[in-house]
């Protein structure tokens, strides 16, 4: 682990869920020496997180945590960072780097700028990994290793910060990924929210003309996202709204080009669509070593 992780004295971990606990799983198996916090807003949760070794130290006080870390990681639900980022403001000390898991960036960072003391010590990221888990029970000490982590600094961004957050997620096997908050908001409406909403799409298709009886692996398989927190992705798709609508026009548009090819008979045409998605997708797989 990198030598300025394990100088960190604490690490406060503020939002003991799926993430924030496999953070916590996998920076202990990295060997991470020092002193783990999760705060949660339930004792239940933190009791659960501590017990499968993710924390060294459960609290529901923000405070708490804040005060005496140098490190901060906000896992918490979008529709919560506002009121944790104003709770982390009452604490907020000159040593303390703040980092995050958020799904958006631009809503994140425009908080960050509202509410933080030193906004410059705040340095956006969003760990591609997850799960349709939820909770403690379900974090995983490799859950972001071979991932990517996509880290989104501004022009103020504090450069001992930027390094020391690019630093903890290279201790947790992340693949860094530097971009603006803008690009990074355009490009996960594509690739994370939208499959995200055609899964709910697909189960509410169903639900409308049938089919559980046949359903087998592949409908599972293809709708597995619509088990994810219902609230949280609820405020991941109102976040970035504007994103992921434009992601859905441009769906709708190949929706339309396909239901046009079938209507005509289009055999050719149809082909040539499933041909070319098969070779895209197939290249894009065959340089990802961590898509199984």
């Amino acid at each position: 682990m990198d030598e300025r992780i394990q100088q960190i004295e604490q690490v406060a971990i503020l939002g003991a869920g799926l993430l924030g606990t496999s953070v916590g799983l996998g920076l202990k198996a990295a060997g991470y020496a020092g002193r783990v916090v999760g705060v949660a807003r339930s004792e239940e949760t933190l009791a659960a997180a501590k017990q499968r070794g993710a924390i060294d130290h459960g609290t529901t006080d923000v405070g708490e945590a804040v005060k005496a870390s140098q490190l901060a990681i906000v896992a918490v639900p979008l529709g919560q960072f506002d009121r944790m980022f104003q709770q982390i403001a009452e604490h907020e000390h000159d040593g303390l780097i703040i980092t995050d898991v958020g799904s958006t960036k631009q809503s994140v960072i425009a908080s960050a700028r509202e509410h933080l003391k030193h906004p410059g010590r705040f340095v956006g990221a969003h760990p591609m990994a997850g799960s349709e888990q939820q909770g403690p029970e379900g974090a995983q000490a490799d859950l972001c290793r071979g991932k990517p982590c996509i880290i989104t600094p501004g022009n103020d961004t504090d450069e001992d910060a930027l390094a020391t957050v690019e630093a903890m997620w290279k201790s947790l096997g992340m693949t860094l990924i530097r971009m603006s908050a803008h690009e990074h908001d355009v490009q996960t409406a594509t690739i994370s929210h939208l499959p995200h909403a055609m899964a709910v799409l697909l189960v509410l298709v169903a639900a409308e003309r049938g089919g559980w009886d046949v359903a087998s692996t592949g409908f599972r398989d293809t709708t597995r996202l619509a088990s994810s927190n219902p609230p949280m992705r609820a405020d991941i798709l109102m976040a970035n709204r504007e994103q992921v609508i434009e992601a859905l026009n441009t769906l709708g548009h190949r929706l339309d080009r396909f239901i046009d090819v079938l209507d005509r008979g289009d055999r050719g045409g149809l082909l040539a669509m499933l041909e070319h998605a098969r070779q895209v997708r197939d290249d894009w797989v065959a340089h990802r070593d961590d898509i199984e």
